[in-house]
């Protein structure tokens, strides 16, 4: 659900940031930033999760 609201929020899958970039939208910095810390957040609470 929290995957969903990203992309909802963002309104970019993870492939249109690479596009944004090359336009030059500055929004593009506020998904890069989420990504990132996204996946820094899954790796921490990897261990934790039922997969």
């Amino acid at each position: 659900m929290i995957f969903g609201f990203g992309w909802a929020i963002t309104g970019a899958c993870p492939g249109p940031p690479f596009a944004q970039i090359g336009t030059g939208a500055s929004a593009v910095i506020i998904t890069l930033a989420s990504a990132i810390f996204g996946t820094w957040v899954y790796g921490y609470f990897r261990g934790k999760l039922p997969h």
